[in-house]
């Protein structure tokens, strides 16, 4: 079973504010209610067989979209799970309470999961090679690393991948040599189902309430100190949507 898996629990304040409401950001359209971040995020994993979409705020409008305006294809794939902490706790604890709900029910049966954060538009091509790979997979964009936006992705000397953040957008420090550095694309895959499971379940869970980067760097750090090969992709098209600005350059 192929999992795909997107968190949009947050209340995304920035985007409501230019809206003038309170706004799913998911599932917002200046038009036609298909175009969506959501939906178009779905329709490029449809080869995928369950979809786990995390939610939280407002979350009674994201099921009734789920149910009322998707297509019956594409809703009756969706398992939407409630983060009632979004308010409280980091982007981890939406990622944390989405694999372990899929891997309680569906267990030894998952066999990848593609992980996608909830605000972001990427061209067709880019998801796809994403989803074809058959290693695990980073992925990377052409933008310039901010520190008032960026996940930055740099590797050491060993190879190893580490994902530095700063939720104050002040600075980003790097405390060793390192041979690289990208800026993330928020969007990668997991293909060691044994390992990932490890981390979900043999965890205290409090340690996944703040960034969804610490079982990331774990998962990644891991692979990579075992000689396991990862995948990295560019996205040609990679937009962070945080405005209605974003929305129309993305299309929507």
């Amino acid at each position: 079973m192929r999992e795909f898996l997107t968190t949009v629990a947050g209340s995304a304040t920035r985007f409501s504010e230019s809206i003038g409401k309170p706004t799913v950001k998911c599932i917002y359209n200046r038009e036609d209610p298909l175009k969506t971040l959501l939906n178009h995020m779905l329709t490029q994993a449809a080869s995928y067989d369950l979809f786990v979409v995390v939610g939280g705020f407002l979350i009674n409008e994201l099921e009734d979209y789920i149910n009322s305006v998707l297509p019956s294809e594409v809703s009756e794939k969706v398992m939407l799970v409630n983060n009632e902490q979004y308010a409280e706790y980091g982007s981890g604890w939406s990622l944390y309470l989405g694999l372990d709900a899929a891997l309680k029910i569906y267990g030894k049966d998952i066999t990848e999961v593609l992980f996608a954060e909830g605000d972001l538009f990427v061209d067709d091509g880019s998801f796809s090679c994403v989803a074809e790979s058959k290693n695990s997979v980073i992925t990377i964009n052409s933008e310039a690393i901010k520190a008032n936006k960026a996940v930055a992705l740099y590797y050491d000397l060993e190879n190893v991948p580490h994902y530095i953040y700063d939720t104050a957008h002040g600075q980003l420090k790097i405390d060793e040599p390192f041979t690289a550095i990208y800026n993330s694309g928020q969007i990668w895959k997991f293909t060691d189902i044994p390992l990932l499971t490890k981390l979900v379940t043999e965890s205290d869970p409090e340690r996944f309430t703040c960034t969804n980067l610490v079982l990331i760097n774990e998962y990644f750090q891991n692979l990579a100190k075992n000689g396991e090969m990862i995948d990295i992709v560019t996205m040609k098209t990679w937009i962070n949507c945080n405005t209605v600005n974003d929305f129309i350059t993305a299309g929507l």
